[in-house]
Order: C-alpha cells, then structure tokens, then sequence
C-alpha cells in the first residue's frame, strides 16, 4: 500500500512538473502583449515557487532611461516608508548585489552565493530597499537579445521561507530560453511600434492625414492630422470605416481601398497606388492616396494593416511644396504646379489656380518631368504621391 501510494506521489510530481512549466511558458509569449508586460507570468511564477515574491527588470543597454520594474504582487513593507524604499530602490540599484553579480546572459544566483550573510547585513542596498520588504533571500537570473534589451529575473524570500535551492535554479535554466525568446519579440513590438509613432508624428507635422485600414478595411491607426479632418467633416468615421461625405466621390473612393484590399490579398499591394481628389467641407481641394502596404510576411490575417491612406489638403503654410521642392530639386513655382497635380487637379484647374495660361503650365509640366525622370503625369503624380508618404 504504502509502494502503491508513493508511486501514486511520484506520478502527481511528474504531472505537476509538466503541467506548470507549459503554464509559465504560455504566460512568458504572451507577457510582450500585456499592458504591464509578463505581470502575469511573474505572478504564476511567485505561486509554483512558493517564493515571497517575483519580479523582472527590464532596460534598454547604453540608454539613460530608467529601467522598468514589474512585480507579480508587490511585496508588502515589512517597516519603514514605502515611498522612502521606492527611492532608494530608484537611486540606489547600481548596489544591488545580486544584480552586479549577474553579468552574462544565462548567470543565475543566489544571493548568499555572491555575498555573506555578515556582510550583507552591512550593505546599504540591503539595509534601506532589501530588508523594509522583510526579503532575505534572493534568486536573480540575468538574460538578453540582440536588439538591447536587457532583463533581470528575481525571486524573493523572506526568513520564514527560507533561502532558494538548485531545483529551484534548475526551473529558471528551464525557462531561458523561453524568456530570451519572448524579450526578443518584446523588443521588435516595442522598435515597431516607437518607428510607426515616429512615421505618423513626422506626417503629422507636415500636415499630412494618414490612416491605416485593415484587410477588412477598418481602421488601424488614424495620425493626429486625420481625427482634424474628422472633426472638421471632410471624412466620417463609421463603424471603424472611413467614408467620404460626397456620395459619388466616395464611391470612387471606396472602389479604390477595394482595388487595394485585392493587391494586398493577392501578395502585389507594394506596386498599388492611385490617388483621387475630393472636396472638403470648406469647399477646398483635398488630394488622396491609396496605398497598398507590403506586408514582410506571407502570414496575414484580415486584421493586419492592409491599406495606407493619405491625404494632404490646401494651407498657406504648403508643407507638402517645400517637402517636394526639396526632395525633387523644383523652383518653387515648379513644386506649387507638381504639388497641385498630386492633389488632383488637371492642367487645365492648376493653370487657373495659378492664374496663369495653359499653354505655359504644359510647359512647367515637361521641365518637372524632365527634372525628376518620368515621362507621364501620371506617373509623375505617383511618384510625388509616394516620396511625400515615406518623407523622401
């Protein structure tokens, strides 16, 4: 009986040592996409260890920002001021023992490895950050990936708990290199992410409204510019759908995304392109662009960003005319013709917008084709359409 029921023990310790490492596991791929990344992992991680608590630190190698400091559950302040050991924990992480000690990718230790108890009593981080929290005992394991990021796993004790064994040094090896893997793509989103915002923050001070739509056509991602022209009436917002106020206008437009949509579906939204003119609630001229968007793997779903559009307006400011002088080398009467051209309007609308005959508009229009290297106005018309949306 007694065989019988430590086999039966034995079997549980197995199940449960499979079970939990494929929880944390699941829990470490999704920590990049959690508002307080791996909060959850590190709580899941606190209840297998049976630990006081777990905590990650994560910064960016070389850069003078703070690191950021997540916890599973805190844990409680054992004496003293709470904010007092926040402070101490900001000023004074530079003397973290265990922290120091950790120095290449895969190092794990004990915090009684790297420092005797005597001495440790002695040390200031211990006595002003480690030992308000009641930790006496520490666990820390030091990981990195290519992009920079850098990340410091910890587990703590308390003296009831006790300090930290090999099996438990045992279960952070385990993990590695599921962390490293997940700080890998924690450290793409966040470069994705920071390079989109850099993109639609410079469109945004040139004036020029963009917005991603989806394989579905909904909104992505609108830039400060475009929620203007929202506000302002010159497009609606409906349903996660962009619609133009005119009718006929936004069936055109609407074909368009279509058009698009279909180029990006069959694997060729990098050679769409096509822009179209519409007037805005001031009666204004506003010039947009359909973009198909490349995708840099053949693994889309519907909700992945499919369509780009832009779309640039009148100003008296004319950001959109300096950017294009500058990047194609135009007079600046040049630019103002090549700017009117890629907002819609025809030779014919541009010569009387610029007060000028049409014969001598023609004229402007084969020294601009000459000057950037197409032979169609068309084409001329795409290619400003295209540099303005990628800034050059």
């Amino acid at each position: 009986m007694r065989m019988m029921a430590a086999g039966l023990k034995d079997e549980m310790a197995t199940e449960r040592s499979i079970v939990d490492p494929d929880e944390l596991i699941g829990l470490i791929y999704r920590g990049p996409l959690e508002a307080t990344p791996w909060q959850q992992f590190l709580g899941k991680l606190e209840e297998r260890m049976g630990c006081l608590s777990a905590g990650m630190v994560l910064r960016l190698s070389g850069r003078g920002r703070p690191p950021l400091l997540v916890w599973g559950h805190r844990p409680a302040l054992a004496s003293g001021d709470a904010d007092e050991a926040r402070m101490a924990h900001a000023t004074l992480g530079h003397l973290d023992p265990l922290r120091n000690a950790l120095t290449k990718p895969g190092d794990i230790h004990t915090l009684d490895e790297i420092m005797p108890r005597e001495t440790l009593h002695e040390n200031e981080f211990y006595r002003r950050v480690l030992q308000p929290y009641g930790v006496e005992y520490a666990l820390g394991m030091y990981i990195s990936e290519p992009g920079g990021w850098e990340c410091n796993v910890g587990l703590v004790n308390d003296e009831g708990r006790g300090d930290f064994d090999a099996r438990d040094k045992m279960m952070l090896a385990r993990l590695r290199p599921h962390l490293e893997q997940a700080l890998t793509l924690y450290s793409r989103i966040q470069r994705d992410g920071s390079e989109l915002h850099a993109l639609a923050d410079t469109l945004d001070r040139l004036t020029i409204s963009t917005i991603i739509l989806s394989g579905t056509g909904r909104i992505v991602r609108m830039n400060g510019a475009a929620h203007r022209l929202a506000e302002r009436g010159d497009l609606i917002v409906t349903d996660q759908k962009i619609v133009i106020p005119d009718r006929t206008e936004n069936g055109a437009f609407q074909a368009l995304v279509g058009q698009a949509i279909d180029a990006w579906r069959a694997g060729e939204a990098g050679r769409f392109a096509e822009g179209m003119k519409i007037r805005s609630a001031a009666d204004e001229h506003l010039g947009l662009l359909v973009r198909g968007i490349d995708s840099p793997t053949p693994f889309v779903s519907d909700a992945s960003p499919a369509v780009i559009l832009h779309f640039a307006g009148d100003t008296s400011e004319r950001p959109i005319e300096r950017l294009v002088t500058k990047i194609f080398d135009l007079t600046p009467a040049e630019a103002q013709l090549a700017t009117l051209l890629a907002m819609g309007y025809s030779l014919a609308q541009a010569a009387d917008r610029l007060d000028l005959k049409e014969s001598t508009v023609r004229t402007y229009c084969k020294a601009i084709l000459g000057k950037v290297g197409v032979g169609r106005q068309a084409d001329l018309v795409r290619l400003i359409l295209r540099s303005v949306a990628v800034l050059g």
